[in-house]
């Protein structure tokens, strides 16, 4: 028996030789055709009819080759329809999200709404927002007020608050389409439900409504519950005798004192104490109100005052610090008449707060005992009563101040009694005041002040207790 090997049959095939005729090594071409004899090619080749059957074959070949082609192009038009099935499909269900895109985009970027394509996607997609108003039966005036530096963005969010319009981006399409971006007037004007976008434009692009107003003066120094007292006195007594001041003063007080998480969100630079009072942030300015002004109204105008007006480098400190500087601030508020000397008893109570170097960390502050003692009489008093009442009365009699003992909750406002500082500010300070707070004159080492009793208001400091006994002496406090 003979064994072979598998490699040589795969060996002489590469080399183009057949298996029985090694020997003689003829060439084999192996073309994979049946029966092919490279004779009757070259006889065909000589003849008519030879030529006669190649061209048969080379027209069998181009068919063959035609159909490859086809199916090439069939396919490709299947591709084509089921691509364009797809698309569509797609487009179906992402049509809603592109076009609210777009349209948000062109709300965003003005100058693309002068694109045709771009206006007419954003004009469809607005649809009857656009021309029909929220309720054509509802005719009551509601007043929106625009503040200066209004954006058409920050209009159109307040016309959906205020549900006059139910899509901003139909009021502010509307303007830039109009070219009115920049012709809305700050002021109070009168808009309805009943109102299409273009009528609110009209609106707002015109004069402001400015009904007659009622003047309230808020003056430096005011605890919350004297600010209650004067609108008391401002409802009852209007300047122009034909108005009357609808504000709800028991609204007013409930909001001041315990303010709600809504009211304090808008401020980001107010951050309370938990259960804290809004005393100290309510901006002392003179406010130029209408009638219907409500007392939520009111409250925000003191709070954007107090924003508007205060030192920068107080707004940027971190809450905390803000908090802490009103507090000192609204001690000095109470404590200086003349602004030269509101940084250094600022500097003052700064100054003993560092218990190193003033162990009690007792701030001595008359005033803040004598909110202690209006708190408690408050406490037992109805609002309408307030009006009478005279407030910040210097507590009297032969019990030193220290000792004095107030309700658990009161207790720590008396500083002659309990360290650090008040728990809350004591009442709103000017802007002299939280300037002296938010740079405080700590480097001449104050401990001590009084006043000099010379009718000018100024105040004498001192820097140990001999120089405040000196000062005692000179100024008539002791013999």
């Amino acid at each position: 028996m003979t064994l072979r090997s598998g490699r040589e049959p795969r060996q002489s095939r590469r080399r183009g030789v057949r298996d029985d005729d090694q020997a003689s090594r003829q060439p084999f071409v192996d073309t994979g055709w049946e029966g092919y004899d490279p004779a009757e090619v070259a006889d065909a080749r000589g003849s008519r009819p030879g030529q006669a059957a190649g061209s048969e074959n080379r027209r069998n070949y181009r068919a063959s080759r035609s159909g490859g082609i086809g199916s090439v192009l069939l396919f490709a038009v299947f591709a084509l329809v089921l691509g364009g099935i797809v698309l569509g499909a797609l487009y179906s269900f992402a049509r809603p999200a592109i076009l609210h895109a777009i349209v948000d985009w062109g709300a965003e970027n003005p100058t693309a709404l002068k694109l045709p394509l771009v206006a007419d996607l954003v004009r469809g997609e607005l649809g009857a927002s656009l021309t029909e108003p929220v309720d054509a039966t509802d005719l009551r005036e509601i007043v929106l007020q625009i503040a200066y530096g209004d954006t058409t963005a920050d209009i159109g969010d307040a016309l959906v608050q205020t549900g006059i319009i139910t899509d901003s981006r139909a009021f502010v399409f509307e303007s830039i389409e109009r070219g009115e971006t920049y012709n809305f007037i700050s002021g109070r004007h009168l808009v309805s439900k009943a109102m299409t976008v273009d009528q609110i434009i009209d609106s707002l692009t015109t004069p402001p409504y400015n009904p007659p107003t009622i003047r309230i003066a808020f003056r430096e120094g005011l605890r919350i519950e004297q600010m209650v007292a004067k609108l008391e006195s401002v409802e009852a007594n209007p300047t122009d005798p034909a108005l009357t001041l609808k504000l709800d003063v028991n609204l007013y007080y409930q909001l001041a004192t315990n303010p709600t998480p809504d009211l304090l969100a808008r401020y980001h630079w107010l951050k309370l104490p938990e259960g804290a009072s809004l005393e100290g942030f309510l901006f002392p300015a003179t406010y130029d109100v209408a009638a219907d002004t409500s007392a939520l109204q009111l409250i925000e105008q003191q709070l954007d005052a107090f924003a508007a007006n205060a030192p920068a480098a107080l707004l940027v400190l971190p809450p905390d610090q803000i908090y802490q500087t009103v507090q000192v601030a609204s001690m000095v508020e109470t404590e200086v008449k003349l602004d030269t000397d509101r940084p250094l008893v600022a500097g003052v109570f700064v100054n003993r707060l560092d218990r190193k170097k003033w162990p009690t960390g007792l701030m001595n502050s008359n005033p803040t005992v004598n909110y202690a003692n209006d708190s408690v009489w408050l406490a037992s008093h109805p609002i309408s009563s307030w009006v009478d009442y005279t407030f910040w009365t210097p507590v009297t009699g032969s019990t030193p101040l220290a000792k004095i003992v107030f309700p658990e909750k009161i207790a720590p406002y008396n500083t002659y009694a309990h360290g650090g500082l008040p728990p809350t500010p004591i009442c709103s300070p000017g802007l002299a005041s939280l300037e002296g707070a938010v740079a405080p004159d700590t480097q001449d080492g104050y401990y001590y002040f009084l006043a000099k009793n010379d009718g000018t208001g100024a105040l004498a400091f001192a820097k140990t207790s001999a120089e405040q006994t000196a000062n005692e002496k000179k100024y008539g406090y002791l013999p």
